[in-house]
C-alpha cells in the first residue's frame, strides 16, 4: 500500500482521480476488446468484474459491517479461509459470465455507493483501527488503508495492465 490518506477529503480526491483514469482507459477499448483475455488470463471486463466485488466488499462488509458470506455470495467461503488469490479465484468464477456492459454498469454503481457512503462516514471513523471478522490483529490497520486497498490503489493496479496490454 502506498502512503495512505491522512484526512477524508485527500481520500475523495484520490479516488476521483484514479477512478477517472481508468474509466478513460477503459473507455477507449471496444466491447470486444473488454471482453478479450489479457495474457491469456481475466479480460478487462473480468477486471471490472473483480473491482466491483472488492467495492461490494468494502462497502456492505467493511464499512456496512453486514457477514462476509453474505456479501460475497460465495457459498460457505469465509472471509479469512482462502488466501487472497484464492478468494480472487472464487469471485472470477462466481462472476465470469458477467458481460463487458453489465461489469461496466456495475462496477460504476458500486464506485457511485462506495462514494455515498464515504461521504456519510466522519473522518475520524475512516482514521480509527479496525479489524475485519474473521481475521486477527495482524490484519488491523485504520479503516482508511482498506478503503485505499478497494479502491484507487486497486483502480490503479488494474488500469495499467489494460493499458500495458492494449498499449494505451
Amino acid at each position: 500500500m502506498s502512503e495512505a490518506p491522512t484526512t477524508k477529503q485527500d481520500l475523495i480526491r484520490r479516488i476521483h482521480s484514479s477512478y477517472a483514469a481508468l474509466d478513460a482507459a477503459v473507455g477507449r477499448l471496444s466491447e470486444a476488446q473488454l471482453a478479450q483475455p489479457i495474457d491469456g488470463t481475466w479480460s478487462a471486463k473480468d477486471m471490472l468484474a473483480h473491482l466491483a466485488a472488492w467495492e461490494q466488499i468494502l462497502l456492505h462488509f467493511h464499512i456496512g459491517k453486514q457477514p462476509f458470506e453474505q456479501v460475497a455470495r460465495l457459498g460457505s467461503i469465509t472471509y479469512a479461509s482462502l488466501p487472497i488469490d484464492d478468494l480472487n479465484e472464487a469471485l472470477y468464477q462466481r462472476d465470469r459470465a458477467v458481460g463487458p456492459a453489465e461489469a461496466r454498469a456495475g462496477f460504476r454503481a458500486l464506485h457511485q455507493q462506495t462514494l455515498a457512503a464515504l461521504e456519510r462516514i466522519g473522518e475520524a471513523e475512516l482514521l480509527r483501527d479496525y479489524t475485519p471478522p474473521g481475521r486477527g490483529r495482524d490484519a488491523t490497520y485504520p479503516l482508511i488503508n482498506w478503503v485505499v486497498g478497494d479502491t484507487y490503489e486497486h483502480y490503479d493496479e488494474h488500469r495499467a495492465t489494460i493499458e500495458r496490454a492494449f498499449g494505451l
